[in-house]
């Protein structure tokens, strides 16, 4: 059987580009078509070392392992080691469903038995199992995302926002709480609740200096900073109760626009929306660093 190097770059492509673009919707990360595609090139010229025989010495497990660490990190630039690890756990599960499914229709489609040899004679064989295999591996990945997402209770899930202002964004994971019933006092308009780690890239540089220079912030210190900040930014006040905390203040903006990104669709909103700046962590494992009102989606 003669195996043609563009052919098995070009199928190589396609496979690592699916697997790529799975882990990017089991582990809920953003990233670009451009890099997802540039990562499963990378991933498809690694195969190309077995017309090499020079090169057979990149077979080894910890050139393989580096390279599906290589991809991950092309793919998706992980920031913490925890998100790391769970795309590249996502990526060789993925890779092992696919896997797994192609040998599988092989055995049961094959006429032949046999353990030990697992072999294509020809080209159009090793694309009529390739094929069946994705198209079936496709299936039950969507069915191991679909479930993997019942697990989460339907009122409290997480979800990817674009917060936008003054030309600039800001990306957060945030939590839809039925707990969080948060409004602005005078308008009655939704609060988000998000953690000011997540926001500072966007935020007008007095306010930045604000929360850098004080861990609390009283009301006298918030009215001259709305004093100074002119139309820069919206500012508001909002009141709220916690545990141990029964008269406790959060600053708040208006935001240019926010996108929701759900299952089947993406919001996005420019009124009626305000975002609360938390000085702290809302969430111990940092899995999400926004609480969503309810409202909001309606």
């Amino acid at each position: 059987m003669y195996i043609y190097a563009e052919y098995l770059l070009v199928e190589n492509i396609i496979i690592n580009y699916i697997i790529l673009y799975v882990t990017e919707k089991i582990t809920r990360t953003k990233t670009s078509k451009l890099r997802l595609f540039i990562a499963a090139t990378i991933g498809s010229l690694y195969t190309l070392v077995v017309f090499f025989p020079n090169l057979r010495f990149m077979g080894k497990f910890i050139i393989k392992f580096s390279i599906s660490v290589l991809m991950i990190i092309l793919a998706f630039n992980p920031e913490k080691f925890n998100l790391f690890l769970k795309q590249l756990s996502a990526f060789y599960l993925t890779s092992f469903v696919f896997a797994g499914t192609v040998i599988g229709i092989f055995y049961i489609i094959s006429n032949k038995f046999t353990i030990v040899k697992f072999s294509f004679k020809n080209s159009k064989e090793l694309i009529k199992f390739l094929t069946l295999g994705i198209g079936l591996a496709i299936i039950l990945i969507r069915n191991i995302i679909k479930n993997y997402l019942i697990r989460i209770n339907k009122e409290n899930c997480l979800t990817n926002i674009t917060i936008s202002l003054n030309s600039k964004e800001t990306d957060l994971i945030a939590l839809i709480d039925t707990g969080n019933s948060l409004k602005e006092p005078i308008s009655q308009k939704p609060v988000i609740i998000a953690e000011y780690n997540a926001l500072k890239t966007i935020l007008p540089e007095l306010v930045n200096k604000a929360y850098m220079d004080n861990k609390d912030l009283d009301l006298n210190f918030i009215a001259k900073i709305m004093e100074e900040i002119g139309d820069e930014i919206k500012l508001r006040l909002i009141p709220f109760k916690s545990l141990g905390n029964d008269n406790g203040i959060l600053i708040g903006f208006i935001p240019d626009s926010i996108k929701v990104y759900l299952a089947n669709e993406t919001k996005k909103f420019t009124e009626d929306i305000i975002v609360a700046i938390y000085n702290d962590k809302l969430a111990t494992d940092e899995q999400y660093n926004g609480l969503l009102h309810p409202e909001i989606l309606g």
